[in-house]
Parts: structure tokens; sequence; C-alpha cells
């Protein structure tokens, strides 16, 4: 054969492919390929997706994460089930089968009272904490993690919401399909809260109800640990007793937590498209959106403080601040009423008298907080701080003709703060105070929600949520979040929003091995401090995600944190990468040319 006939041939074979359709998979698409081997074959043992660190000469590697496996697990099922619908690669459905296999094994574990827990494996692996147990039975020779939470169970119930109609294997059906029973009227019986008996010990673990805030866990150990801001600085404040436990515990606030809501109707949703329980079927239909309105909440709160910064949904806002207000004012009361030595009988004989003055003041506090908010939400009021910035420099500057070194530097220094406010604004405080774990649970419900049959009312509750969780952080280029809102919201592909989401899927590293990136002292530090009350962890920009540490799902980290990673050399498993892409790809906002 000679080389012109040669090449007639490959000319004849590409106009072929031309014309079918047929082009090279995209630099997206080989990425997705190359982290979906690594993922089934070092990545999952048994089941559940963890992450590798080498130990000794780096010869050996160890299992790491098992603190999070389970939602990381629901969310590589995700990707799996999303990786099949486009390519209908059967490889996708083992890796689902595997992993589903693994939650069922974890339910079986722990007794089959539907509590499942974070991770399982042998000792060597998960170490010896105090809530590492062996697993009953026939898996005595496991431990697992005898601990779990709100968002493991949305990463489990997402996981098997969409994966359900892709499950062959008919023992596995019957298998899963019984733990999301059992799980669902565990949680059906103890009035949202997850309750179980392990070791002798009855734990609860969480507590879906939107009203409530911890208030049964007030122990010595839990007011000892709290780090949350402000709630840290009020257990820094006030010495734990058992009756300051008693006060906390009768706090009754409004019903803010919309996105305990959502993940309440997300797991009983799921529950009733899988097990076809009637009991679960009424109970979701007749008391969750019925008697209670969960979606309602839901709708109303689950983005109270987007609400609050964007100046939208104000009636119910403003209601809940004056809950909110109320609520701890008579919190307040009773503890000073404590410190006073008045006794319980007597304290409790004087509330109503005392709530008179609660009551007004939460009124003028509400007042007067909505007016602070509407002033911050005007392009106007940083010219208030310039202002104040302009009189402290003249100050600085008599004080210095007068020789006061010390106080004019002093002057100085707030001089400086007080430009910095006027360059800032409330969108830089929301950003910094955000949190990304909430974005990422709220994300994975309304995914979970919008990508299975459900009731009109969730599903209209859900599509009404998207656009406003999506807001505010819409000009972060965040590949997972903007496909969820694209997907539902009617974006096409040329959108820009899409394409800087493309673009950062783009920028996402190959290599994934665990490194500490430190910008502390090359980007402008955020003024405001973040949810736990910390100064000087955030940027005011968005940093690159080639410029941040990986993690297994880097989606739920803020992207402006200054230092990320630790130079450890642990391997993760790419799992934000693989959901962001194959979603994409299945509501055709990526192209496999990509």
């Amino acid at each position: 054969m000679t080389i012109r006939m040669l090449t007639m041939m490959l000319a004849i074979v590409v106009l072929i492919l031309a014309g079918t359709g047929v082009v090279a998979a995209g630099e997206l698409a080989e990425k997705a390929a190359k982290f979906d081997r690594a993922v089934s074959e070092q990545h999952m043992p048994r089941g559940l997706v963890v992450n590798l660190q080498p130990i000794g000469d780096g010869t050996q590697q160890r299992y790491r994460s098992a603190g999070d496996s389970t939602i990381w697990t629901g969310a590589y099922i995700a990707a799996q089930v999303f990786r099949y619908r486009v390519t209908r690669d059967e490889a996708a459905l083992d890796n689902l089968e595997k992993c589903l296999r693994a939650f069922v094994q974890l339910h079986d574990m722990a007794g089959q009272q539907g509590f499942i827990g974070r991770a399982f494996g042998s000792r060597e692996e998960l170490g010896n904490s105090a809530d590492i147990v062996a697993g009953v039975g026939s898996y005595s020779h496991l431990c697992f993690k005898a601990d779990t939470s709100r968002d493991q169970y949305t990463g489990i119930f997402m996981g098997c919401a969409l994966a359900w109609k892709h499950i062959r294997d008919a023992e596995l059906r019957e298998e899963l399909s019984s733990m999301i029973a059992t799980a669902a009227h565990n949680l059906m019986n103890n009035n949202l809260a997850l309750k179980a008996v392990i070791n002798g010990v009855e734990l609860s673990t969480f507590n879906l109800n939107p009203d409530y805030a911890y208030q049964d866990r007030i122990t010595p150990e839990e007011w000892a640990k709290v780090d949350d801001f402000p709630a840290n600085v009020f257990a820094a404040a006030v010495p734990y007793s058992e009756r300051l436990a008693r006060i906390i515990a009768r706090f009754k606030p409004p019903a803010i937590r919309g996105g305990e809501a959502l993940r309440a109707l997300l797991m009983f949703q799921t529950a009733c498209n899988i097990t076809g329980d009637e009991e679960l079927i009424r109970y979701f239909d007749e008391e969750l959106l019925g008697r209670r309105q969960l979606h309602v909440v839901a709708s109303e709160t689950a983005r109270l403080l987007e609400d609050v910064i964007m100046g939208r949904n104000l009636p119910v806002v403003e209601s809940r601040i004056y809950g909110i207000f109320s609520a701890v004012g008579r919190v307040f009361v009773q503890i000073q009423t404590m410190r006073a030595g008045v006794p319980d009988s007597i304290s409790t004989w004087l509330e109503p008298v005392t709530m008179l003055p609660v009551i007004y003041v939460s009124a003028k506090l509400t007042n007067r907080l909505m007016k602070v908010l509407a002033f911050l939400r005007k392009p106007s009021s940083s010219e208030l701080f310039a202002a104040l910035a302009e009189r402290v420099e003249s100050k600085a500057a008599e004080m210095l003709a007068l020789k006061s070194n010390a106080a004019s530097q002093k002057l100085k220094n707030r001089l400086h703060q007080l430009n910095d406010y006027a360059a800032s604004n409330v969108d830089e405080f929301a950003d910094t105070m955000r949190s990304y774990v909430g974005c990422n649970l709220g994300f994975f419900a309304l995914l979970g929600i919008l990508e299975q049959p459900g009731d009109l009312r969730l599903r209209t509750t859900a599509l009404a949520i998207l656009p406003r969780a999506f807001e505010l952080i819409a000009d972060e280029g965040n590949s997972m979040y903007s496909f969820i809102e694209a997907a539902h919201t009617g974006r096409v592909y040329d959108d820009p929003l899409l394409i800087a989401a493309r673009k950062t899927l783009q920028l996402y590293p190959e290599e994934q091995t665990n490194r500490r990136i430190d910008h502390s002292n090359s980007l402008r530090h955020s003024l405001w401090p973040d949810r736990f009350g910390r100064y000087d962890k955030q940027s005011v920009e968005v940093i690159p995600i080639d410029q941040r540490a990986p993690h297994i799902f880097i989606w739920q980290e803020p992207p402006r944190m200054l230092v990320t990673g630790a130079d450890d050399q642990t391997r993760i498993a790419p799992v934000g990468y693989l959901l962001a892409y194959w979603y994409g790809r299945f509501h055709g906002l990526i192209k496999d040319s990509d």
C-alpha cells in the first residue's frame, strides 16, 4: 500500500467520523477518566471512599477521611449515576453497587437499628478513639465509627435516591430498601432525631427539627469544646453548671433552620420512593408537608442570611429576628437570676413579669437592627466610614503637631481600620462568614430532591430556594453549585457563569497529593471574622482552585481561605471533580469535547 493510498484512507475515516459527529474527548473528559480509575482502583477498598496516606518509608499506605466517608461516598455514588446515564458504562454501576453494599454493611454492623455510622474497617485503620467500636454478629472482626451526623445522612440518602433505579442486584435492592425504611422509621419515631443504642449507651446524634438548637446536649464536655461563633464566646464567658444546662434546655427559638427542614424532606421523600412504606408515605404527606409545613419553613428560612443581606423576604426576616431576640432574652434573664442567687422556683414564678421587658427590648432591637441592615445594604454606607476616617486623619495631624506621637500612632491605626471598612461592604462580610459546609449540605439536598420523583409542593420549594441559594456565590466559579443551579433554571451552555464553571474544572489540578498552600502574605485579608469568630483567615478575593490544596469535595471548602492543606503526602480522592463533571455532562452543560 502506497503512502498516497494510506493518506486517502485516513482522510476518508476522518470525514466519516466528522459526518457522524464523533470527536476526540476533550481535556475535561480525559481528567474525569483518570479520576474515575483512581477512585475505583485506589480509594474504595471496602466500598466507602477514603483518602490514602503513606506511612513509614512510603511503601505502605493507610486509609484516611474515615470521619466523613459516608457523605463523600454518597457524592461518589451520585457521580457514578450520572456517568452511567451519559456513557452507559457498566463499570459505573459496578462502582455504585459496591458503595451501596458498604452502606448496608455499615448499617448491619451497628445492629440494624437505623443507625449508619461514618465508616468501618480494621482497628488499625480506624484507631482507638472512644467512638470506634466492634461490629455485631458476623461483623465482629471489623470496627465502625459509632458516630454520625446529618451531613453523613444527607450524602447517604442523596446517593441512594439517585442510584435506586439503576441497581441490578435484586438482593441488594431488598437490603437497601430495608435499611432506608429502618433509618426513616427511626427518625419518624423520635420526632426527626436519630437515636440508637451503641455498646449499651443511648446516642442521639442529630435532630432535623427547624427549631432545634442543641438545647438538650448541654454537658460540661459540649460546653468546653463548642467552637461555633458566637456560642464559643458565650461559653467562654459563662461557666457551666447544671442549672445553666436546665435553663438552656428551655431555650425555644423560632423555626429558622430551614436547611434542616429541607434535609428532613429529602430523607423522607427518598424513603417513600425506595420503600413504598405506607406509614412513611402518610407521615411525609400528612405530618411533614401537611401539619408542620416543613416545605414552607424551608422556603422561608433556608436562605435566611442571604435574605438579610439582599434585603428580600423582609417580613419573614423581621419576625425571625424578633423571635431570636425574645428567645435569647428569656434565657438571658433566667441566667441573670441564677447568677444573682435567685432560686429556681421563684425564677419560674417571676417569668411572666420578666417577659414584659424582654418583649419590649426585643421589639426595639429588632427595629434597630432592621434599620442598620437597610443602611448597610446601601452603596453609600461606606461613605460614613470614609467621613469618620477623614476626621480621624485630621485629629492625628493635630496630635503629631503637639508631639503626642503615641496618641497620633493610635489614631493612625484607627484611621487605617476605618479606611478598610470604607473599602469593604456587606457582601465581603457575608463571603467571610459564610458556611460552605452549609452550602454543600443545602445543594446536596436540592440535588437529591430535584433529581428524583417527588411531591409537587417539595419540588416547587426546591426550585424557589435554588436561585436564592446561588445568588451570592454566583461570582465564585464554583462548578458544582453553578451546574446544579443552571440545570434547573434554564441557563444555556454559553452562559458566562457556565463558562467560568468549566474554566474551574480546567484548572482543577490532576495532582491530588495534599500540600500546604499559604497566601497569607500575598493577598489582602478580609477585615471580617469567619464563622468561628477568627480574623485573618480569609482573603477578600476568590483564590483560583489550582492555588488551593486539594480536598475530597473541594466545593464545600471556603474559596478564600488563606492557608489550606498540609504537607503530609495524603492522596486525595477527587470526588468533587467527578460529581461536578458527570452532572454537568448529563445536563448538557459540558460537552465531551471540552
